[in-house]
């Protein structure tokens, strides 16, 4: 019923038969652990939660008993803690006070064991609750199914067809969905910003939700449908209800579902239920529309380009009055929107984005981050949590003037293993192809369909799981320059699989989609390999001093015209190695400290040409120049890689007796300040130097 490590919580051969169920089970952790040896010397820690939403079949005993999980498997590791005193502090720090969720399963057909468990955080009553029900939750307020378009969304449930998002893995077809939410667009303040819908007469849909392509919803003999708005302003049902942050779920105490039923009405026969509202433009259909201005006057009626559909969704969708412009700031009128943008333009673009969001970014980090994804195929942003990784990706993103559905953030699971878990896999009993619920496989299809437009990717947390293992297709295609593909499945299949015209076996990646991810280093997360590291820039964020957020003024947004591929592709430069003679022998110099060193790290070709592709993208005429581009290089490309024991890295970076910088890396950049002071560089060798002396290692 699924894929499971055998070794669960023990090495003997007695743990292999495991059955795992499909669905996510709402949990509380129980206040005690238990020592547990899966093997001489090896200490792990079992502990217990109590299930409070409905079981799979074959799991009610369980409600007595409750799961056993292990410390080892949500993060821990063996041998984490010195006692069972210890392990059960961090469990009631970490878990004391806050839901669950987690993937239940049988060990040997009689254990109640989880996997999968995660921190899905707290509700107000959440003592007093205690039986919940799981309603599937389509999309959010900020990124609502189908771009907003809540029509479509009805129509997938009212001619059988599937809504994307909601997997096995989330839901068991064992269990009755009563109630569907989606989110949608606010249109006019009378639809929005979430919709319910459940049969009108039926207290549930039928019992089968998951099937081929995603989540099906059908009423029991064909009855009618209902929806309603459901308003959590000044709501105490607000304040029941769980909205989990890892899955598509939200979990209701069962007493309020009938709450959501109150203002259920017919789904229209048309299934326009914008209409049916009293909306009075659909800003979705493809129709001749009729556009009313602000005073009630008809005006001409047209064809809507895509740019005026956007448009009118968000005059539609905006609760707010039309605001004066603030003192000293100026709107963009239609002739500068129209005005060819230069790269210059561009970057003046992005910086004046962060300033209207309130955000702050220096300089040199929004100008490294643009050079790097010219440049590279794969740009990381690595920092502290809060300061801002997944922020700048989407202020990228907008300054691009990408529109949502161009845009895709994927929340990296620490279940992972290989890109059948982002992409998706051939279901061979079935002859269908499963895509995986991230979305990727449509996502890739859409930008290889649509080469004019520009895409943008971040692989969120992108350490949580070993990107090594769900990345490898990716680290290996990425390189290439010529027709890279993305395999989904053996070509072999092509014409034998049902859905095979919307899955193709090979989906080709171009330069219009960029690749990010961001990652946090701490002990919850996995390192990354050279591998990953000799093909991305890794860019660590400055910090800015708390000072400078008094200069911030959250100002107005403005909506960007789209970049197209072609004019970003005007803005990347390939024209040769890209390196100087002095800069081959800096690299030369490196390498050779590297290799006197004894340690396993090195500058190979690969990085030494992306090195050069990015140096030959730096745009003229900006305060960050070649010097600064290959200080920053040094740092992003070959200093990421510097790691070990002082005693295998004493040669290379160390101090002195008086506290000085030292070593053969030191000597390097000395003999060749005449390319660049390597300021940044300097900063990272003398970080590395204290967690050297401190810890006897660094990372």
């Amino acid at each position: 019923m699924g894929n499971y490590n055998s070794n669960y919580g023990s090495s003997d051969s007695s743990f292999f038969a495991l059955r795992q169920a499909d669905g996510k089970v709402l949990g509380r952790v129980r206040p005690g652990v238990k020592l547990s040896t899966p093997q001489p010397g090896v200490k792990d820690y079992r502990f217990f939660v109590d299930p409070l939403s409905p079981l799979p079949k074959g799991f009610e005993e369980s409600e007595k008993h409750g799961f056993t999980g292990f410390m080892s498997r949500i993060g821990c590791g063996y041998n984490a803690f010195a006692n069972e005193a210890d392990a059960l502090n961090y469990l009631k720090t970490v878990f004391g006070d806050a839901f669950v969720t987690f993937t239940p399963a049988i060990r040997n057909n009689k254990f109640f064991v989880l996997d999968d468990m995660q921190l899905e955080g707290r509700t107000p009553f959440m003592d007093v609750d205690t039986h919940f029900y799981p309603i599937p939750a389509f999309g959010t307020v900020d990124q609502p199914p189908f771009s907003g378009d809540i029509n479509k969304f009805c129509s997938h449930i009212l001619n059988g067809k599937p809504l994307p998002g909601l997997s096995k893995k989330y839901w068991n077809n064992d269990i009755q969905p009563r109630v569907i939410m989606a989110a949608t667009r606010n249109f006019e303040g009378k639809i929005g910003p979430w919709v319910v819908f459940a049969p009108l007469y039926d207290d549930a849909f039928d019992s089968t939700v998951i099937g081929e392509g995603g989540a099906y919803f059908h009423v029991k003999n064909n009855g009618p449908l209902g929806y309603g708005v459901v308003d959590f302003k000044n709501s105490e049902l607000f304040s029941h209800i769980l909205r989990c942050t890892h899955s598509p779920l939200w979990f209701v105490p069962e007493e309020f579902i009938p709450d959501f039923r109150l203002k259920l009405k017919p789904v229209p026969a048309d299934g326009d239920l914008l209409a049916d509202s009293g909306v009075l433009v659909n800003p979705f259909s493809s129709q001749d529309s009729i556009i009313l201005s602000e005073e009630g006057n008809s005006l001409e009626g047209k064809k809507f380009r895509e740019e005026d559909m956007e448009e009118l969704i968000r005059s539609l969708t905006s609760k707010e009055e039309k605001k004066p412009v603030n003192d000293g700031e100026e709107e963009i009128t239609s002739e500068e929107k129209e005005r060819p943008l230069d790269e210059a333009g561009f970057l003046e673009r992005l910086s004046e984005a962060a300033e209207r969001s309130g955000l702050l970014y220096a300089e040199e980090d929004l100008i490294n981050f643009h050079i790097s994804l010219k440049s590279s195929r794969l740009t990381i942003l690595a920092g502290m949590s809060g300061t801002g990784k997944s922020g700048l990706v989407r202020l990228y993103g907008r300054a691009l003037g990408l529109p949502e559905e161009q845009v895709r953030f994927l929340a990296v699971r620490p279940s992972w293993m290989d890109d059948g878990d982002i992409l998706g896999y051939v279901d061979v009993k079935n002859m269908v192809y499963r895509s995986a619920d991230t979305g990727l496989a449509e996502f890739l299809a859409e930008a290889a369909a649509h080469p004019e437009k520009m895409y943008l990717i971040c692989f969120d947390e992108m350490n949580l799981a070993r990107a090594e293992h769900y990345f490898a297709q990716f680290i290996s295609v990425l390189e290439k320059e010529e027709n890279p593909v993305i395999c989904l499945y053996n070509p072999s299949l092509k014409g034998k699989l049902y859905n095979g015209e919307s899955y193709p076996a090979e989906i080709p990646v171009g330069r219009n989609v960029l690749f990010t991810g961001t990652v946090n280093v701490d002990e919850s997360t996995y390192h990354f390999s050279d591998k990953i590291l000799d093909r991305a820039n890794v860019i660590t964020l400055h910090q800015g001093k708390f000072r400078d957020l008094l200069q911030l003024g959250k100002k107005e947004k403005i909506d960007y015209p789209e970049i197209p591929s072609s004019l970003f592709e005007s803005f990347c430069h390939a024209d040769g190695l890209g390196l100087s003679e002095e800069e081959l022998d800096l690299l030369d110099a490196l390498n050779d400290a590297f290799r006197k060193s004894g340690i396993q790290c090195g500058i190979g070709f690969r990085v030494a040409c992306q090195m050069g592709r990015y140096l030959e993208n730096i745009p003229e005429g900006l305060s960050f120049n070649r010097e600064e581009g290959l200080d920053a290089q040094v740092v992003q490309r070959i200093l990421t890689k510097l790691r070990g024991s002082s005693q295998q890295l004493s040669t290379l970076v160390s101090t002195n007796d008086k506290g000085e910088l030292t070593g053969s890396l030191l000597d390097v950049l000395n003999r060749f300040h005449g390319l660049s002071p390597f300021t940044s560089a300097r900063s990272v060798l003398e970080e590395k130097a204290r967690e050297l002396k401190l810890y006897d290692y660094t990372i």
